[in-house]
């Protein structure tokens, strides 16, 4: 499918992280969160409206790869999965190593200062909505990362092509 936009998903075993890039974009934004439990007909639908049925070109799964690069059973399952999530969509699944994309994503989500911290609570307690908003934040922006690497991979082939043909 042409002109559709690029989709990453990091899929794992309850929650799937979505980000999306706009077709012709080069930049990654993470979109929610899906949960797995419901099946995978409810996934699709799930994630449909969570694109507002705009077309899909690409579809990137995060991997997880062994450090040696190769898949072991739950990366084949995850990209198993992906490759009939594309289909469902009309897209070309493209696999993507996704090795430390969580651990990223936690890393670099904005933190609180005391300036900006509610007196409300208790100082460590959150509260059940403000755990499922993190945990929402944390998955869409590991498949951001995973989308977004993808893309500069992507771009910066696109840029040796023209340098070597002389554009």
């Amino acid at each position: 499918m042409v002109g559709g936009c690029v989709v990453g998903i990091d899929p794992g075993e309850r929650w799937i992280g979505v980000a999306r890039a706009a077709s012709g974009s080069s930049l990654a934004l993470p979109v929610g969160t899906l949960d797995r439990r419901e099946g995978d007909r409810a996934v699709l639908d799930a994630l449909k409206a969570l694109l507002n049925h705009e077309d899909v070109s690409e579809l990137i799964v995060g991997v997880p790869l062994r450090p040696d690069g190769r898949e072991d059973e739950q990366a084949t399952l995850f990209r198993q999965f992906g490759e009939a999530l594309a289909s469902s969509l009309g897209a070309v699944c493209i696999a993507q190593d996704e090795r430390f994309s969580s651990e990223l994503a936690t890393a670099v989500e904005p933190s609180r200062g005391s300036a900006g911290r509610r007196k409300s609570r208790a100082s460590g307690r959150k509260s059940v909505q403000r755990q499922r908003r993190e945990r929402e934040r944390s998955h869409a922006s590991a498949a951001a990362r995973i989308l977004q690497r993808w893309l500069d991979t992507r771009d910066g082939e696109r840029a040796r092509d023209l340098v070597d043909r002389g554009a």
